[in-house]
């Protein structure tokens, strides 16, 4: 199948929505081609991924906004015909997930979204005096751009439902984890480092993601915490963290020691309340690390509380403590969360998606 992925956020950024795509792009690619429409320096195209000249967005540099100019022009369109593109699948309601809309038009060709993200939360990027506008021109851009789509998919059954609203065909597809890989790390390097107490959190640096409450848990508890990741937040959360000794950041990971990282963990604390999903969980469970998390949006579909892990009271600090020391005391918990997550193994979802743009290409 000729598959065209259209996203507003793209290498060298590693977010949620680039580690889905690039995790579907491994397993699915070889039976499948896959062609990438994303933001970068100069209008190029380089081994299947068409690039779009695009600007950095000064609040969060990592990201990078295409032209709106653009829309007006059929070029996108044409190369999506010259490749032969059978389905479009947008995984943004950007600029350049605006282009999968168009193309879709022009070409007649059926447009499926994933909504990785809740968009609504990001609004406080904005002054406080726009902050209301901003969200009711954001709620009449996503009906718009919901209707324009034969199809969408959820990450969970919680956003599911959410998006009912918007359309009738929601298909619940997670993003989908190399099980192996991360079953395989070798934490012993980590834990000689850090010590055999280590509480772990990894993933984008932003206010959204309550790492806050992780700094009041570490003043009470005997044990490193991690931060491992980057983002906007990083500064402040560094100068609030300042002369807490069992607190390290590390930056971002990469891909090759992240493994090592999870094994080496004897906790996965998420205080996150933004979760469309949370494949990180997910990661830190394939390593036998179980999970305390926010009991919030998707987490609880993930995080099988008392069995895989442990859900706590949303920015509750004593709680999230108390369940980070029960977690650390139950052996059991490692074992559940191994098996539990070999249902969302990156073959399994693949097929899915897969199986899923069949039909809708069968019902176009």
């Amino acid at each position: 199948m000729e598959i065209g992925w259209f996203t507003d956020t793209w290498l060298p950024t590693r977010d949620g929505v680039v580690n889905s795509l690039l995790s579907f792009k491994r397993e699915m690619e070889g039976k499948h081609n896959i062609y990438i429409f994303a933001p970068g320096e100069k209008n190029e195209i380089k081994e299947n991924i068409i690039y779009f000249k695009s600007r950095a967005y000064p609040k969060y540099p990592n990201y990078r906004i295409a032209s709106p100019l653009k829309l007006l022009s059929k070029k996108v369109a044409k190369i999506v015909d010259e490749y032969g593109i059978e389905i479009i699948h947008s995984h943004s309601p950007g600029i350049i997930g605006t282009h999968a809309v168009v193309s879709s038009y022009l070409n007649s060709l059926p447009l499926v979204f994933t909504y990785h993200t809740f968009l609504q939360d990001s609004v406080y990027f904005f002054s406080e005096g726009m902050q209301d506008m901003s969200r009711r021109l954001l709620e009449m851009w996503l009906k718009w751009y919901f209707k324009r789509c034969n199809a969408v998919i959820a990450p969970s059954s919680y956003v599911a439902n959410q998006l009912k609203k918007y359309h009738e065909w929601v298909e619940v597809i997670p993003t989908g984890i190399d099980v192996e890989r991360f079953k395989n790390g070798d934490g012993e390097r980590i834990r000689e480092k850090y010590g055999d107490k280590i509480v772990l959190y990894v993933g984008r640096i932003v206010r959204e993601k309550n790492i806050d409450l992780i700094l009041k848990v570490a003043k009470s508890m005997d044990a490193t915490f991690i931060i491992g990741g980057e983002g906007p937040y990083l500064k402040e959360l560094k100068e609030k963290a300042k002369g807490m000794k069992n607190v390290l950041f590390t930056g971002f990971i990469p891909d090759n020691q992240l493994p090592d990282y999870y094994k080496a963990a004897s906790v996965f604390a998420f205080p996150s309340t933004y979760e469309t999903q949370g494949i990180v969980v997910l990661e830190a469970m394939a390593a036998a690390t179980p999970v305390v998390a926010a009991n919030a949006r998707a987490i609880p579909e993930f995080v099988e509380d008392g069995k895989t892990g442990f859900l706590f009271e949303p920015g509750n600090a004593r709680d999230f403590a108390e369940k980070i020391s029960m977690a650390m005391e139950d052996e059991s918990l490692s074992k559940n969360a191994e098996k539990f997550v070999e249902r969302y193994s990156i073959k399994r979802m693949a097929e899915k998606m897969v199986d899923f743009y069949d039909r809708v290409r069968n019902k176009n």
